[in-house]
């Protein structure tokens, strides 16, 4: 069954407060080796936080908390320098209120007074956002976090349709817990479930990991309702359209910029009778991204598929994900085809009839001989969909040993990805600071397309005791980094979205034209910029506020 009971939420780290994953032994040991010895990075008394007074507001038209800690848990996400402002303490502005509307019409109310006084909106959804798409910045108007909890559940299940409508702020264990009884399920999984909401996952146009088998979220809404400072823009639920171009399309990935989603109606499937993740070592990177490829492009019936590059597979290693009994067996067979260290994981899942899921294993395996492929079987695969929701908490426990770690993700035809994941890797290679033999970085491919594939690149650093240090360093690797995998073709973003801290990159992917095409329909629904100013348009560099 789902989990879905009330879980406090931590206020100066990644999810539940209880919840942990520590690192394992081996891992600190191979991080010391080429990072050095680091402090842990200090944690503030939020009994001691002292918030500046909030600005006065009008009636806002629902229920509104001014707790100086409520604003606090609301006054920034969850990207590596949310956590060290919040875990530090030195938050550098605070929404003025964290707005809880009851229904549609009470949001309509909210957006009303904004527009009326001069006020700035962030819905905030789940707070999850890692590319400071819900930072209140300082020096802004008066500013109100929205929390939708209160749109959320299951409004209505379309069984023969396989239609599901849900309240935009339902979470992902709340969308999945309503299906499971009925049968049903939406397949859609991103790191962030546990926490994240349906309307978040619209507005930053989420993936999720099975989206070979489900689609990315794009592929999952069928219609959804928006509110405006303007107005609301009702889309219904169509299986096709040809009326125009598709407006479902513009408000996917806006960012909260454009309005409010408060309900969407998405599709659904029957639940799987069966599923599993099977391990595969293969024996080096650039061949392992052709199996891959081939994997996809003739066919193979996988739910999903995730590989990792030779210094993530150590890691692997290290956290035990790859034990198996015959991991040592497979090992020795590569180096006896000439193969040591280097070697790549492959995880592979497929879920359907028993049969099928038979079916589609002994079609990969077809593929994957000729690529040398030594298979590990399920353990692997057991560990890694137990833990999948719980590697982000991984940073706050490396973070007391004064170890920073962040990531970036992107997308590229096949064509382009070897001279992507080169260019990512040389432009962190010299930027490692006295007293660190390197700046690890680790990769692994997946989300796979017929002509592509998403890159998702992990770094780490010694973090600096001061914040404003530790922000300074993580926001020159990120510009590296990120100015790196543009330059090469691939997108500023496949999954996590633009926010405030990719702007600078988003004009160059879409070009002025699309900028402004963008800014006419931002206008046309939210003719005072109320809703999130600081998002998608803003080309500022704001990674170090």
């Amino acid at each position: 069954m789902i989990r879905t009971e009330r879980r406090v939420r931590r206020l100066d780290g990644w999810g539940f407060a209880g919840e942990m994953l520590p690192p394992s032994p081996a891992l600190l040991a191979w991080l010391d080796a080429r990072l050095g010895p680091g402090e842990p990075f200090p944690i503030f008394d939020p009994a001691a936080f002292r918030p500046a007074e909030p600005a006065a507001l009008p009636e806002l038209g629902c229920d509104a908390s001014r707790d100086g800690l409520e604003r606090l848990r609301h006054a920034r996400g969850r990207g590596f320098s949310d956590l060290v402002r919040l875990r530090s303490g030195t938050v550098p502005a605070l929404p003025d209120a964290v707005a809880r509307p009851a229904d549609a019409g009470q949001l309509e109310a909210l957006l009303r007074a904004a527009h009326g006084h001069g006020l700035r909106v962030i819905p905030w959804g789940g707070g999850t956002s890692v590319t400071g798409g819900v930072n209140a910045l300082a020096g802004e108007a008066p500013l109100v976090a929205v929390d939708l909890a209160a749109l959320s559940g299951l409004e209505e299940l379309d069984e023969t349709s396989g239609l599901a409508t849900f309240g935009a702020g339902s979470t992902g264990p709340q969308v999945e817990a309503a299906l499971e009884p009925r049968g049903f399920t939406l397949g859609h999984f991103p790191q962030s479930w546990e926490l994240s909401t349906l309307g978040g996952w619209i507005a930053t146009r989420s993936t999720g990991q099975e989206s070979l088998a489900y689609g990315r979220i794009e592929q999952l809404v069928a219609g959804l309702d928006l509110v405006a400072p303007a107005g609301r823009l009702r889309l219904p639920a169509l299986p096709a359209s040809a009326a125009g171009p598709d407006l479902r399309q513009l408000v996917l990935g806006s960012e909260g910029r454009l309005g409010v989603v408060t309900r969407a109606t998405v599709r659904v499937r029957r639940r799987p009778e069966a599923g599993r993740v099977e391990a595969v070592l293969l024996p080096a990177w650039t061949p392992a991204v052709e199996a891959a490829r081939e994997l996809v492009q003739s066919g193979v019936p996988l739910a999903m598929l995730r590989l990792s590059d030779g210094a993530e597979t150590e890691v692997a290693m290290a956290v035990g994900l790859a034990k198996s009994p015959f991991a040592p067996l497979a090992r020795g067979w590569l180096r006896l085809r000439g193969v040591g260290p280097g070697s790549c994981l492959l995880l592979l899942g497929a879920h359907g009839s028993w049969n099928a899921v038979d079916a589609a294993f002994e079609e990969a395996r077809t593929v994957l001989r000729p690529y040398g492929a030594a298979w590990l079987g399920v353990r692997p695969g057991r560990r890694w969909t137990r833990d999948r929701f719980r590697h982000p908490y991984l940073r706050d426990a490396l973070l007391d040993r004064g170890v920073a770690t962040d990531t970036l993700e992107t997308a590229a035809p096949w064509s382009r990805l070897d001279a992507l994941y080169a260019a990512v890797r040389e432009a962190l290679a010299p930027a490692a600071a006295d007293g660190e033999r390197e700046v690890p970085v680790l990769c692994h491919l997946s989300h796979p397309y017929r002509d592509g594939a998403s890159l998702y690149f992990t770094f780490f650093f010694r973090c600096p005791t001061d914040p404003d240090a530790a922000v300074a360093r993580w926001a020159g690797l990120k510009r590296r980094a990120t100015a790196a995998l543009t330059a090469a073709g691939g997108t500023v973003s496949h999954h996590h979205g633009v926010g405030s801290w990719h702007a600078p990159w988003y004009a160059a992917e879409v070009g002025e034209s699309g900028l402004a095409v963008v800014r006419r329909a931002a206008a046309e629904l939210d003719p005072r910029g109320v809703l999130n100013p600081h998002v998608l348009l803003d080309g500022a560099d704001r990674l170090e506020e």
